[in-house]
């Protein structure tokens, strides 16, 4: 079989594989003798009766049925052998027979015809530049086979013989000679031969005039006999051409044409009637009124004779003796004897003929005439209705009273209902109604009785009747019924009244023709005197049919309302009559939606009704919808109607009895009327009607969908939308407020009708109580304890996606349960915590986690307030339903590309954090840490948090999973400790020692795509990973080049350094700074080199300054880690610029000495060094001689030539050279000299700035802004003179810095009572935290406010531009890294938590520029450039809190650098000193530098 059926896609499918057959078969292995083996039997055993004549099973292929196309489509044919002619059969030909097309077919063929399966063609290859086989499937196959057994050899050569009948062989012998005959006639050369012997008539003939009759009618008789019957006519249009001129030329020929078809009808017959082409037939017709116009000046007064001849008006005379004189006229009147007797009004091809007539009747007063003589319009009507005229006949006009007392039932059709009636005969109606336009004479029609009783006589006018039921020609119908009724009023109403008794009887499909001739009379206007007012008379009768077709009447209606000022006033001014009964009260949906549509149509406005009719849906009001004083006017008037008819709307509300979609379109419209406020108020007065309507009558009834109550609440929430006044009459009446909460709603989520129903319904319910509540606190208090809106919270906000409308006012009316005002009493305050309570509680126990993230979210985001509400979180399992819920984001996020999760996440993220704060405090407590036990999926839970660390995360999403993992770690320190550290570092030494390729997101910081950063949000990592390593390859160019890349680098990860710094904090106050996590730090820190980040050469600072066993074992881990060294040595060689870090050159100053060996050998240091002295003694010779560019210089390069004397003096303290250049000396003491001047320049700058503002503050006049702007260029003058550098953050700072660096030169104490302890109760152990320490008594302002900043900058939510550390910090305590315990304040921290944050944003920037990037400790700890004086000021100092570690949102801008605060002169001069010093006691000069004036 070609064809299967597939069952997967359930669809019919062409089978097109290869599939061979024989040309001859061979049946004999699948015969019985064969299979049972009697042909092997010898010829004595045969049994008896069997032949001895062996029989054939072969069998030749004869035919071959192929079919092309696919199993829904294609087209079959067909190959078949020559099986009749003996010799033909032996020579195996085949014939292809194709539809008409028979032609003989190669046998050798059949196998790539009929054998199907694949074909190879040559496609060209435009990338190749060659040809290539390109296979398919071939399309055509064979599909039936068949097959003839082979004859023996005696019959084959035998003839064969038929027995056919005499009459076959005459019919087909006569059907052959046609056959020739035709194709001799229709030969394109016999056409050709009669085209030169019609077309070139010689002028020398004799008898012209005889010579061009005889080729007229020679080349009419062979156009019309032969020419237009061929199937090809290409030269058609030159025939009726030379047609045409030939009847110019001969008056004779245009006789003859006529005279010979008005006594033989046989070509109009043939040609106008029943030829199927219609270019033939329009040919023909426009040939013959070319015809009659050329004999129109001689015959035309012809037309009426004899009839006329005694000049009678008369026309009743004999109708066969007018018109017997002309040709024309017998030729019209033998067209239209065969109306009468040839033709059928069904017949297709009828346009043209009576196209025919009116051409005719439209040529003249005398055509017109002569068609009415002949009673045309009775023949046409006659004809139409196939009937016999009577001969008697009379008018008969039925009077309105004898129609009433017929029969009611009986039915007005008088002709069967299939009758066809085609289209070919709207010319008909349009020559009938010209003819009655032709014969009226002043005011009267001059019709005959049989033409007027044709068109106007019998019951209920059947002839109008039955052509309008027709629809045929509408329009001309129109113009009849015009022409019939002028000065004729009694005929109009009649015939309106049929109009409307038949719209009353008929379909309302059979109805459409009558509407839209009622539209047409009523769409008239003007017009010649006498014509009766239709308008009038169709709106009288219009009420009296509206009961037996109400949607068509009212759309009608609706039609013509904007349209005609008549029906509009009459429409209006009869509301009262109708509104009511088809808008409320009608059972079917259609008619009420019509009235609605009659409604919308009374008001003027297009804008207005456009709007109606197009919106969706239909509960929206327009808005902003400008409207003129007259249409608002009407709009009011319509508004007033529908909102008195609220009352007894009640009646029609009982589902038993009416249904549920009643009052849809009624409150639908009414929506849809509130333009403005205006309309609002307007409801004032009717309130109580509709709260009557809504309970208990639509609100109590357990009705699933009753879509009555949805369009009567849209109504009223959009009534009550900014329009207090309505609300208030809700609030302000106690029955309402007490039962406005009980409504009937299912929750079926599952049937779709229902969700589609409560998706309408629920936003406007709820939608109203929130506006209620937003009036009255009173009724919030009253609403919030109601178990019906505990029931929504519960069964309703789970469903957001199916919801999302309620969802969102039911969380807006828990913002406002929960909201507190500040005349709150104690008892409402106490229902307010007993709200969250109890919805918290429900929330924990109905939500699923992995489904109802977004309600998860959205209710913790209102309810979670403080401490109290997040604990109640924590102790009923709501770490397990986020976790849950995070999980099922984080699986969306990398595997459902299309859904954007991300912001989901980061809010997910911040409740997170903010229970796990609320949670720390209170470890000490059992139930807290039973709870944080069962949380077993913590571990898993940082885990995938560590996995969303990568260039594909967002910002704000990575700094949130780091917010998050510090709290963690503070929360749970040895559980974390003892599995993220293996993890981390693994990851990092991976990338650090393997060929794995990183890949990187969009929002990795790129100098080329820095504009477009955060662009490509939608791509998400190929798999979850962590990848938060900087390797130096990926760095693009080195600090201070491109201050734009260095702000992003340091964005992106600074917080996750300070994670990594957080944990190696922790570990040591826990006492578990484990190899791994030295190992882990190294890597940070050489990742962090690029940065100039000082994290962790201030912890191993401090480590190498402690005492402590465990600090000693660490400084010797660090020691012995090949990667410790290399992070120095990279210092040393790459970034020597890091050294202006204070907390560097320490670091380095404790560190250099213990790795020396490992670092720099003998020959490389001393190499080392011999450069740092050749750039610094070529820097001195390239300096300008100039004072003033010496300065500039100066300033461009100080941080470079601090650094490089840093380093210099560094391997000096390590390595002593035999020998250093000798202008090394004189360099350096020229340079001291340069500074001081510049020192001294800036100092006489200030103190004349300070002059300045004294005298102007002495005279008092200078304006406020004047004053704050002489400060600011005071600023930039200092900034001048000083030489601060360009890329400090303003000369304020420096100028800060400056006053304050002799009081940070002293180490200051470091406690805080803001930091919490990082070394808290481990879910799992009993032990109590330690009392908290109280705050130093002597703690100064500006220490308090640095705290307060650093706190704020690490609590608030990280952004791209800001990642801080664990909140609160986290310091020393007891030790010297140990973190100090909660403060005794703590508790209050929500309370605060704003006051923080403002105070902390006004003093960052004075901590920032004080503190620098570590801190203020930074300055104070290692204050001198030389190294000896460094280890004593900083030996016995305290740990530094790992708050002050945290640089702020400053610091993320790049502010680390503690030279770019510093006034870099001052520290170079020191710098200068303490070189000089060095290399003073190196050379054995025991001199030194005399001390610096601005020292």
């Amino acid at each position: 079989m070609r064809y299967t059926f597939n069952m997967v896609t359930m669809m019919k499918e062409k089978v097109n594989t290869h599939f061979s057959f024989p040309l001859r078969l061979d049946m004999t292995p699948y015969t019985e003798d064969f299979l049972m083996g009697k042909s092997d039997r010898k010829e004595g055993f045969r049994e008896d009766g069997e032949s001895k004549v062996a029989e054939s099973y072969e069998y030749d292929l004869i035919g071959v049925t192929v079919h092309t196309g696919t199993a829904d489509g294609g087209h079959y044919y067909s190959f078949i052998r020559d099986i009749i002619n003996p010799h033909a059969y032996k020579n195996n030909k085949w014939y292809l027979f194709n539809d008409a097309e028979v032609k003989p077919f190669d046998s050798a063929q059949l196998a790539s015809e009929c054998f199907g399966g694949e074909m190879t063609t040559k496609t060209y290859d435009s990338v190749t530049d060659k040809f290539m086989d390109f296979s398919f499937e071939k399309t055509h196959s064979a599909y039936m086979l068949f097959y003839k057994r082979v004859e023996p050899e005696e019959e084959n050569g035998k003839d064969f013989k038929f027995d056919v009948s005499p009459d076959l062989l005459e019919w087909i012998w006569h059907d052959n000679m046609q056959f020739l005959q035709d194709k001799n006639i229709f030969e394109h050369t016999y056409f050709g031969f009669m085209w030169q012997l019609c077309s070139s008539i010689p002028s020398t003939l004799p008898d012209p005039k005889a010579i061009s009759l005889m080729t007229a009618k020679l080349s009419t008789s062979f156009v019309l006999e032969t020419f237009i019957h061929s199937k090809e006519k290409p030269t058609m249009l030159q025939w009726i051409e030379l047609l045409t001129k030939q009847f110019n030329n001969s008056q004779a020929a245009c006789e003859w044409f006529l005279d010979r078809m008005a006594d033989d009808n046989w070509w109009p017959m043939q040609i106008l009637i029943k030829c199927p082409n219609q270019i033939v037939r329009q040919m023909f017709q426009r040939l013959c009124i070319h015809v009659i116009q050329r004999l129109r000046p001689v015959h035309a007064h012809l037309y009426l004779q004899p009839g006329m001849e005694d000049g009678s008006d008369d026309m009743d005379g004999p109708v066969e003796d007018i018109g017997s004189r002309s040709c024309v006229t017998r030729f019209v009147k033998t067209l239209l004897s065969i109306m009468e007797h040839g033709v059928k009004p069904h017949s297709k091809h009828l346009t043209e003929y009576f196209a025919f007539l009116y051409e005719f009747a439209k040529m003249g007063e005398e055509e017109s005439q002569f068609l009415l003589s002949l009673q045309a319009i009775s023949i046409m009507v006659h004809f139409y209705m196939g009937t016999k005229g009577p001969e008697n006949p009379q008018v008969e006009v039925l009077s309105e009273e004898e129609g009433e007392e017929e029969d009611e039932e009986e039915d007005i059709l008088s002709l069967a209902e299939e009758k066809y009636r085609p289209a070919a005969l709207e010319k008909m109606i349009a020559l009938i109604a010209l003819l009655v336009e032709q014969s009226r004479s002043e005011r009267h029609l001059t019709l005959s009785q049989n033409d007027m009783a044709a068109l106007t006589g019998g019951k209920g006018f059947p002839f109008l009747f039955q052509h309008i039921r027709d629809g045929i020609n509408i329009r001309q119908t129109c113009n009849l019924i015009f022409s019939l009724c002028r000065y004729n009023n009694r005929l109009a109403e009649h015939i309106v009244s049929m109009l409307f008794t038949s719209i009353a009887k008929l379909t309302p499909e059979a109805a459409n023709p009558f509407f839209k001739l009622l539209t047409m009379l009523m769409e008239f206007a003007g017009g010649p005197p006498g014509m009766p007012s239709f308008a009038s008379y169709i709106l009288q009768r219009i009420w009296e049919v509206i009961e037996y077709n109400p949607s068509q009447c009212l759309d009608w209606l609706a039609v013509q309302t904007p349209r005609n000022k008549l029906a509009h006033s009459w429409v209006l001014q009869n509301m009262e009559n109708w509104v009511e009964r088809f808008l409320l009260a009608h059972n079917y949906p259609r008619v009420r939606t019509s009235a609605a549509y009659l409604l919308v149509s009374l008001i003027p406005s297009n804008s207005f009704r456009q709007m109606f009719r197009s919106t969706r849906s239909l509960h929206i009001p327009t808005r902003d919808l400008p409207l003129s004083p007259d249409t608002t006017v009407v709009l009011h008037q319509v508004y007033n109607l529908l909102l008195g008819l609220l009352g007894r709307a009640k009646l029609y509300v009982d589902a038993a009895v009416h249904g549920t979609t009643k009052l849809v379109q009624y409150f639908s419209f009414m929506t849809y009327c509130l333009i403005s406020k205006t309309e609002k108020l307007m409801f004032s007065g009717y309130f109580m009607d509709l709260w009557n309507l809504f309970q208990p009558k639509l609100s109590e009834p357990a009705i699933a969908t009753n879509h009555n109550k949805q369009a009567l609440l849209s109504f009223w929430y959009n009534v009550c939308v900014d329009c207090a006044e309505n609300v208030r009459l809700v609030v302000q009446n106690p029955v309402v407020t007490k039962n406005i909460a009980f409504n009937y709603i299912l929750a079926d989520h599952d049937d779709q009708e229902v969700v589609l129903f409560n998706r309408g319904m629920l936003p406007a319910y709820y939608g109203i109580l929130r506006m209620c509540c937003e009036q009255s606190p009173a009724f919030t208090r009253q609403l919030a304890s109601h178990q019906n809106i505990q029931w929504a919270f519960k069964n309703l906000t789970p469903h957001a996606s199916q919801y999302p409308g309620a969802v969102e006012e039911l969380f807006n009316l828990m913002q406002l349960f929960v909201a507190q005002r500040p005349d709150m009493r104690e008892e409402e305050l106490e229902d307010v915590k007993q709200f969250k309570k109890t919805t918290i509680s429900c929330y924990l126990r109905c939500l699923d986690g992995r489904s109802c993230w977004t309600t998860l979210i959205s209710a913790f985001r209102v309810l979670l307030e403080n401490d109290e509400d997040r604990l109640l979180v924590v102790f009923n399992r709501g770490l397990i339903l986020m976790t849950e819920s995070f999980n099922t984001l984080h699986m969306m996020y990398h595997e459902a590309t299309a859904c954007h999760v991300t912001g989901d996440l980061v809010e997910l993220l911040s409740i997170f954090l903010s229970v796990l704060k609320a949670t720390r405090p209170y470890l000490q407590r059992k139930d807290v840490k039973q709870a944080l036990i069962h949380w077993q999926e913590r571990i898993d839970f940082a885990h995938k948090l560590l996995t969303l660390l990568n260039s594909y995360s967002p910002p704000e999403l990575r700094n949130a999973c780091l917010d998050v993992l510090k709290e963690l770690v503070l929360l749970s320190p040895h559980d974390f400790l003892h599995t993220l550290v293996p993890f981390l570092q693994h990851n990092h030494c991976t990338y650090h020692h393997s060929n794995i390729p990183m890949s990187f997101g969009p929002y990795l910081p790129c100098r080329e795509n820095i504009k477009l950063m955060g662009g490509k949000n939608n791509i998400r990592p190929p798999r979850p990973e962590l990848n938060m390593c900087l390797l130096p390859s990926m760095v693009e160019t080195s600090k201070g080049k491109d201050e734009v890349y260095d702000r992003m680098l340091l964005d992106y990860f600074l917080s996750y350094h300070q994670f990594i710094h957080l944990l190696c904090r922790v570990a040591i106050n826990c006492e578990k700074f484990t190899e791994t996590l030295v190992k882990l730090s190294v890597l940070i820190a050489y990742e962090g080199l690029p940065l100039h980040l000082a994290l962790f050469p201030k912890l191993w600072t401090e480590l190498c300054q402690s005492q402590s066993a465990m600090a000693k074992t660490c400084v010797k881990l660090l020691c012995e880690d090949p990667a410790f060294g290399e992070y120095i040595k990279c210092i040393l060689m790459d970034e020597r610029t890091f050294l202006n870090n204070n907390l560097a050159y320490s670091f380095l100053t404790c560190f250099l000495h213990k790795v020396q060996n490992q670092v720099l050998s003998g020959p490389s240091c001393a190499n080392l060094i011999n450069i740092l002295v050749t750039n610094l003694v070529n820097e001195y010779h390239s300096q300008e001689p100039e004072p003033a560019s010496q300065r500039l210089e100066i300033c461009k390069n100080s941080g470079i030539l601090n650094a490089d004397l840093r380093a210099l003096v560094l391997l000096l303290s390590v390595h002593t050279p035999p020998q250093l250049d000798p202008a090394l000396g004189p360099a350096l003491q020229d340079l001291l000299a340069k500074c001081r001047a510049c020192l001294q320049h800036r100092s006489a700058m200030e103190l004349e700035a300070k002059d300045r503002k004294a005298k102007a503050d002495e005279e008092g006049a200078t304006p406020v802004k004047r004053r704050r702007v002489s400060s600011e260029e005071d600023h930039q003058g200092e900034a001048g003179a000083g030489g601060c550098p360009p890329s400090s953050s303003s000369s304020s700072s420096c100028a800060e810095m400056k006053a304050e660096t002799r009081e940070a030169l002293t180490p200051t104490s470091t406690s805080d009572t803001e930091t919490r302890d990082s070394s808290v109760i481990d879910p799992g152990t009993e032990q109590d935290p330690p009392s908290p320490d109280p705050a130093p008594a002597g703690a100064s302002p500006k220490e308090e406010k640095m705290e307060a900043s650093s706190s704020s900058s690490s609590s608030s939510s990280s952004s791209s531009s800001s990642s801080s550390s664990p909140p609160d910090g986290a310091g020393p305590s007891g030790g010297p890294f140990g973190l100090q315990p909660p403060a005794a304040g703590v508790g209050k921290e929500d309370e605060s938590r704003k006051e923080e944050a403002k105070e902390g944003k006004e003093a960052a920037p004075k901590t920032c520029g004080a503190g620098g990037a570590g801190g203020p400790e930074e300055a104070a700890a290692f204050p001198s450039t030389s190294v000896l004086a460094a280890l004593p000021e900083g030996g016995d100092a305290p740990g530094c809190p790992l708050q002050e570690t945290d640089c702020g949102h400053a610091a993320a801008h790049g502010l680390l650098n503690f030279m770019q605060q510093q006034d870099v002169l001052d520290t170079l001069c020191r710098t200068v000193e303490s070189t000089i010093s060095t290399v003073s006691k190196l050379s054995g000069k025991g001199t030194r530098a005399p001390p610096s004036s601005a020292s």
